[in-house]
């Protein structure tokens, strides 16, 4: 095994020939780490051209190359890569975690690799956006095989006759059909995403679906420390089961900050990961993790935001969030039972909506279970949230915390339900309404 390099710019290019192997593998570590600490490099290339096989000792390697990189806070990336390398890059999937190139000189024409952290923090400053990672309410709900089955089955129906003998046309096709036959509304418990410039990346709640959002966050960060703003809406398990599968927390560089109104915050966090409910620990998470108490009523300012707490109805006490930056307002409130004849509660939320570009609603039952079997139970409706939104001039209404007993027919319907009952009431201005599904992002 042989290594030589050269600079070029902010990157350094090692070029290695031969096997890397068992034999090798204490060589080729300390030649990786050496070249990861090279001072006044943003990038390190790995121009594996010349290497016909490596095992599985230097892949670990590798990985603690790419570690090391990460907290270095330089940029790891392979190029040229022989095919029967390359296939053992796949089969191990360390091509997932580690940016692959056709070429060296492909590495230098790809934005992403090379712009600089400057220029990346500095985008999207002045927009707003929101993702959905989980929707549903009380415990995840993944997709039966009988309910898969079912809209395999009236798919077919639906495209019965019609010429669907390329991908191209059976996609528009299964694009055309009603979302609850060709999508779904998910099976993850909550967790929503709002935009935020430099490296902070905010969450709303910690359901199951905070395992893809943390995935996520990684591969835009690229190897970078990030500040992650959690704020949590109340300590249900739904809401914080997704944190011990939260993999930034487990990366040592990466700062966390969970926020929340609740004086037993930090420890419904430590009692969810103590032995015998999970073997790993909260204080053997490597990530610098932080717990704040935040005062209802009272403004703050974080991540770029200026954020302020609404207790809410619900057994255990539930928490909304009030979101606003560059004149743009986004409500978060799930986990909230509005009973139509509290008038003080109505009033206060519809001060707390006021005038919102996006309130997302708790609206679990219709109004009938609501206020009968499952009166008290701590959720809304849709029809409370059109109430609600319409009442606050909210411009947008999302639909969450969708009962997991409710299929994806039942919940596109009741949200056909809020869309019916917004048409005939409506007085002024128009609200929009969705019902949210896991991958749902709204502009603003």
């Amino acid at each position: 095994m042989k290594f030589s390099h050269q600079i070029q710019g902010n990157a350094l290019i090692v070029t290695i020939a031969g096997r890397i192997d068992v034999l090798n593998n204490e060589a080729f570590a300390a030649e990786l780490s050496t070249r990861i600490k090279t001072q006044g490099m943003e990038i390190v290339i790995l121009d594996f051209s010349g290497v016909d096989f490596i095992s599985s000792a230097c892949l670990r390697s590798l990985m603690l190359g790419l570690k090391q990189a990460r907290e270095a806070k330089v940029a790891l990336a392979l190029a040229a890569i022989q095919p029967q390398v390359l296939e053992i890059f796949q089969l191990s999937r360390i091509d997932t975690l580690i940016q692959c190139f056709a070429t060296v000189e492909q590495v230098f024409q790809t934005p992403i690799t090379l712009k600089s952290t400057k220029a990346q923090r500095s985008s999207n400053v002045n927009s707003m956006s929101v993702r959905f990672w989980g929707t549903r309410g009380s415990l995840p709900a993944p997709l039966t095989l009988s309910q898969l089955r079912n809209k395999l089955t009236s798919a077919l129906v639906a495209g019965a006759n019609m010429k669907l003998d390329t991908v191209e046309r059976a996609q528009h096709f299964v694009e055309s059909l009603p979302f609850h036959i060709g999508g779904t509304y998910g099976g993850n418990s909550s967790c929503v995403e709002l935009s935020a410039s430099d490296n902070n990346v905010v969450l709303l709640d910690m359901g199951s679906g905070a395992r893809l959002a943390g995935q996520d966050a990684l591969q835009r960060l690229a190897g970078r420390s990030g500040d992650f703003h959690i704020f949590i809406s109340h300590l249900h398990w739904d809401h914080i089961m997704g944190f011990p599968f939260f993999t930034p927390a487990y990366i040592s560089g990466q700062r966390i900050h969970i926020y929340a109104c609740h004086e037993h915050l930090e420890n419904a966090f430590r009692r969810q990961q103590a032995e015998p409910s999970f073997p790993v620990e909260l204080s053997k998470m490597a990530a610098q993790i932080e717990f704040v108490r935040l005062e209802p009523g009272r403004s703050y300012n974080i991540a770029g935001y200026q954020v302020q707490a609404a207790l809410q109805h619900h057994h255990g006490d539930s928490f909304g969030y009030r979101f606003q930056k560059n004149g743009k307002c986004v409500v978060y409130s799930t986990d909230a039972e509005h009973k139509p004849e509290d008038l003080l509660d109505i009033k206060n939320f519809v001060e707390f909506f006021r005038d919102a570009d996006l309130v997302i609603f708790d609206a679990m039952y219709s109004l009938a279970d609501s206020i009968s079997v499952k009166e008290d139970w701590g959720h809304s409706s849709n029809i409370m949230g059109v109430e609600l939104c319409q009442q606050a001039g909210a411009k947008r209404l999302v639909l969450v915390h969708h009962e997991p007993a409710n299929d994806d027919a039942t919940i596109e319907r009741l949200c056909h339900d809020a869309l019916r009952l917004e048409e005939i009431t409506s007085k002024g201005q128009r609200l929009e309404i969705f019902a949210a599904y896991d991958g749902l992002q709204i502009a603003l």
